[in-house]
Order: structure tokens, then C-alpha cells, then sequence
């Protein structure tokens, strides 16, 4: 039998090793979460409103999650009828999104931010190691925006170079809409100089050899992760 230490010990790494993903809304508004899951099957809270400034909201996630979660604003409890966001989520209005892979290798997590569907909050992804990239997007107060969205400070996907563009859901429920489905869309740039770690069109990480090849997507073996909104700041990482 292991001494009394030795199993506290190990309850403790145990602990600290345990998978999670929580959401911080420092957002002045409240917020509408809708989540989707790729791969696996694993389970998710879905269809969350978090209130301005609520903070440590643990989504449940299992071990084998991969999806993402996509941001509303102005929503109803549903999430059906949106000013940002919703209620089809495929880039009719804008929104942030936040990708998570639980999945493929047991013990570590890949994540990114996506800008594909638009900018509507800013958001930070961190773990509990530090040492993993610390990726954030937060356009804040821009008022640069090539083609501004509804509300306040939100803007359209890259991959439109108008809101009528975006009018017709150009941006598939399934994955991006820019040029091949891969490529730089026509505002591209705006997002991959304001938000360097953060995708701007859909093969932004250098895939099929479309440039730039950006900093968007880290693999962290701490999978105790925070999705933070409104972080109020746009990380500047090179890998």
C-alpha cells in the first residue's frame, strides 16, 4: 500500500492535470455561447448566456472534445434572433470564434482563434502552463474596420468585401468562405495585421503554401484552458 503522502501526492497532480475549459466574460454586455463539436463525442454545455463580468464558467467538456465556440451579442434567451452572431451562425452577422482539439492526442489540447466569421468580441485563450501560447484578438474601439458590422466596434468576415457579401450566409456553417475555401479573402489583411495570432482566412497557418504564414494555432500538453472575452488586448507571438 502507498503511504498517505504518497496518494495525497498524487491526487494533487491529478488535479492539476485535469481537463477543463472555463470562460471569463469581462465584457461590458452579456454574451451568447453557441458551441459546436467535431469530432468525438464528446459533451459540452451549449446555449449559455453569460452575464457582463461573469467570470470561471465551466463548460463541462469531456475528454475527447473538438469544436469550437461561437460568440453572440443582443441575443434572445435561444440564441435564434442576435445582433452579432446567430441565428444560423454562418457569418450572416459577425462573430468571434474560439477552435479547441481535445481529441486527437489524449493529454493535449490545440486551439486557435478564428476571425473567418468575423469580429464581433475580443478574445484571449490561455492555460494553466504558462509557458503555452497566450493567443488573444481584441479589436476594442477599432474604427478602421474595411466593412463594419451591426452594433458597436464589430466587422465583417475577411473573406466579404461587403455586408451584402455576407448577406446570403457566404460563409458555409461547415468552414470558411474565402477564396477556395483556403486563401485570403479581400480584407484579409485588416484582420492578420491587427490580430498576428489569429486566423484570418482559412489556411492562415501556411497550408497549401498561402501566405502569410501566421502564428495561429498552438498544441499545449497543460489541458487546463480559459477562454477569456473582451481580454482587451491582441497578442504579437512568433512561434
Amino acid at each position: 500500500m502507498l503511504p498517505t503522502r504518497f496518494i495525497a501526492f498524487a491526487a494533487l497532480v491529478a488535479v492539476a492535470a485535469a481537463q477543463s475549459l472555463v470562460v471569463n466574460n469581462l465584457c461590458s454586455i452579456p454574451v451568447f455561447l453557441f458551441t459546436q463539436t467535431g469530432s468525438g463525442q464528446g459533451s459540452i454545455s451549449n446555449d449559455i448566456t453569460l452575464a457582463a463580468g461573469q467570470t470561471g464558467f465551466n463548460m463541462g467538456i469531456s475528454s475527447n472534445w473538438d469544436g469550437a465556440i461561437n460568440v453572440g451579442t443582443g441575443c434572445n434567451s435561444d440564441g435564434s434572433s442576435c445582433t452579432t452572431g446567430g441565428p444560423q451562425w454562418d457569418g450572416v452577422t459577425p462573430f468571434s470564434r474560439a477552435e479547441f482539439n481535445f481529441f486527437t492526442v489524449p493529454g493535449e489540447v490545440t486551439y486557435d482563434i478564428s476571425m473567418i466569421y468575423g469580429f464581433n468580441v475580443g478574445m484571449e485563450i490561455t492555460s494553466a502552463d504558462t509557458s503555452c501560447a497566450q493567443f488573444a484578438c481584441d479589436l476594442g474601439s477599432s474604427t478602421s474596420c474595411p466593412v463594419p458590422g451591426p452594433g458597436s466596434n464589430t466587422c465583417y468576415s475577411p473573406c466579404c468585401s461587403s455586408a451584402a457579401a455576407c448577406s446570403g450566409g457566404a460563409l458555409p456553417a461547415s468552414g470558411g468562405g474565402c477564396v477556395d475555401n483556403a486563401g485570403p479573402g479581400p480584407n484579409s489583411p485588416y484582420y492578420y495585421d491587427n490580430c498576428p495570432n489569429a486566423y484570418a482566412f482559412p489556411d492562415n497557418d501556411g497550408s497549401g503554401g498561402y501566405t502569410p504564414a501566421d502564428f495561429v494555432d498552438y498544441t499545449c500538453d497543460n489541458t487546463a484552458i480559459t477562454l477569456t472575452l473582451c481580454p482587451g488586448f491582441s497578442s504579437d507571438l512568433s512561434d
